[in-house]
């Protein structure tokens, strides 16, 4: 067994991944993009979210939510 494969993972937080996604594409513009609204939807099926809970999140940690996209955070709570 290998050094990396005994450290336990870091559980990722689905609802700031997709928070991470939509603010993304909205402040590049790129959200009006068909290829978006595929990409995004697929998310939110995938990790069992809505886009309510998505824009909830981003209202209560805009600034988190900006940081990661930066890469100042990497995803701690």
């Amino acid at each position: 067994m290998t050094d990396s494969a005994s450290k336990p993972s870091k559980k990722r937080d689905p609802l700031l991944g997709a928070a991470v996604l939509k603010l993304s594409l909205r402040l590049t513009n790129e959200n009006e993009q068909p290829a978006y609204r595929f990409v995004y939807e697929g998310v939110l099926r995938d990790f069992g979210l809505s886009e309510a809970q998505v824009d909830a999140y981003i209202e209560a940690n805009r600034e988190h939510v900006l940081k990661v996209m930066r890469g100042k955070e990497r995803g701690e709570a």
